[in-house]
């Protein structure tokens, strides 16, 4: 169980401007244990029931799969990639050729960076942990070849150029042939077919499939979209393969109907940068969500409780952020007016950020400054104020792999 956890680090872990090792991605753990009865513990003289770990299991949610295709200059994208670029020359080669003589700066996706030790490790020997701990939950060989791989095509992708057709601005070229061709070569699949994929959209109308070309800078959002969506379903897969590896039911020596649980919930906490974006409005959404659970718990509950017994209890105060969840969730909060405009012809950004200023003058936590671009607006959440920036909102919230893609 200890062991595997470098493995979630590798995968799931980038530096940030406030944190070398952050966890990029939620994740609730729950601890299996092998309990004692605690009546036959009791019988048996004891104050407390024995209790052995047997195993362990683990849902992901929340990952930052936009870091995987850019990150602010003093930020770094996740781990694995500088870990596999600063793997032994022969290592790379074998996982694939394209990677001979290549660093960081070989790969738009990556670039440079001045930190190359995290946490007291270089990125070479944090390589072999993360290679031991995969041989510990069973990739290794070909499927470890395969993991490798997959994250070398997530690479090349961000390699690829796009340009505006010489005839036609409506339509685009791929114009970096050679990395082109390399990923064709990495993939397995034909070049001309990675070119229509990413440069074409098939529309269906009256039962009917349509080829519509795509501009270059919609070709460049799908080749990201294709990227994010590899490197999201590899982290799945690997998680996946950890469960298998650490979970009681298949692995502990004694069969039980059941398990006893301690649940660890392990999730980003409250954020505010320089520049907030539809990450960070995702994160602070969760934690306000969790801080009224917290308040439900402790605060109403022990009071509903008191006044139940007919206990006397002095007013308890505490602050309570139903209005930050009322505008995030409400009927015209945040969540349903970016849906409607995702779906809305000519949806966009801007239109977002005025509807919602529009729709909601009466809510109090919402922040609207006369000094603010026509892409922000704020909100005093329950640990403080935060303006974001609605740039990609639409396109985030979409997050939609092309059928072509699939």
């Amino acid at each position: 169980v200890l062991d595997s956890n470098p493995l979630l680090e590798a995968f799931g872990n980038a530096k940030t401007v406030r944190n070398d090792n952050s966890s990029r991605f939620g994740k609730y753990i729950q601890l299996q244990f092998d309990a004692e009865d605690p009546t036959h513990a009791a019988f048996s003289g004891k104050n407390m029931p024995s209790c052995i770990l047997a195993g362990s299991t683990c849902e992901v949610y929340l990952l930052e799969k936009s870091r995987v295709v850019g990150h602010e200059e003093e930020e770094r994208t996740y781990h694995i990639f500088y870990q596999l670029l600063a793997a032994p020359e022969e290592t790379k080669v074998e996982i694939w050729s394209g990677l001979e003589d290549t660093d960081m700066e070989s790969f738009n996706y990556v670039g440079w960076t001045d930190t190359e030790v995290i946490e007291g490790k270089t990125d070479a020997e944090r390589f072999q942990l993360t290679v031991d701990a995969l041989a510990l939950v069973g990739v290794e060989g070909e499927s470890l070849t395969a993991l490798f791989r997959a994250i070398c095509i997530v690479l090349q992708l961000g390699n690829l150029t796009f340009e505006p057709h010489a005839d036609d601005e409506e339509k685009s070229d791929i114009t970096s042939t050679e990395e082109l061709e390399a990923l064709a070569e990495l993939m397995g699949v034909p070049e001309e077919d990675i070119k229509n994929s990413l440069t074409l959209r098939t529309v269906r109308a009256r039962n009917e499939d349509f080829k519509v070309p795509l501009k270059a800078s919609q070709a460049k959002d799908s080749c990201d979209a294709f990227a994010k969506e590899i490197y999201a379903k590899a982290f799945l897969w690997l998680v996946r393969t950890i469960n298998t590896a650490t979970c009681a039911e298949n692995n502990y020596d004694r069969k039980l109907s059941r398990f006893a649980i301690i649940g660890l919930l392990d999730i980003f906490g409250f954020e505010s940068f320089d520049v907030n974006r539809f990450e960070q409005l995702c994160i602070n959404y969760a934690n306000e969500k969790l801080q009224q659970k917290f308040t439900q718990d402790i605060f109403r509950s022990v009071q509903a409780e008191y006044e139940f017994e007919g206990i006397e209890l002095g007013e308890i105060k505490y602050d309570d952020n139903v209005d930050v969840l009322n505008l995030v969730e409400g009927r015209m909060g945040l969540v349903a007016v970016l849906n409607e405009e995702c779906v809305r012809p000519k949806g966009n950004d801007k239109a977002f950020v005025n509807k919602i200023i529009a729709m909601n003058k009466e809510a109090g936590c919402l922040i609207a400054k006369k000094s603010f671009q026509d892409y922000e607006f704020g909100i005093q959440h329950y640990a403080g104020a935060v303006v974001y920036d609605a740039t990609n909102f639409v396109t985030k919230n979409m997050d939609n792999l092309p059928q072509d893609l699939q």
